[in-house]
C-alpha cells in the first residue's frame, strides 16, 4: 500500500490542489484522487484561477498571477 493509499484509507473527505493533468509518474495527485473516488471518498479539487504550473529546479511549483 502506497503512502497515498494509506492517507486515503483514513479519510472521509479529500481536498486536493490539482491542475487536472494525468499522473506523469512524478506527481501522484491524479492517482490519489482516482483511488479516493473509487472507494467512495468525497473529493473536492481546487485550482486557483490564473494559476500556472511551472518547473522549479528541484520540484514543481505553482504560480498565481
Amino acid at each position: 500500500m502506497s503512502a497515498d493509499e494509506r492517507l486515503v484509507a483514513g479519510c472521509s473527505w479529500l481536498l486536493a490542489v490539482w491542475d487536472g493533468s494525468p499522473s506523469s509518474g512524478h506527481d501522484a495527485t491524479a492517482h490519489m484522487i482516482a483511488y479516493a473516488r473509487a472507494r467512495g471518498i468525497a473529493v473536492d479539487v481546487v485550482w486557483p484561477a490564473g494559476a500556472a504550473r511551472e518547473r522549479a529546479r528541484h520540484a514543481a511549483s505553482v504560480r498565481v498571477s
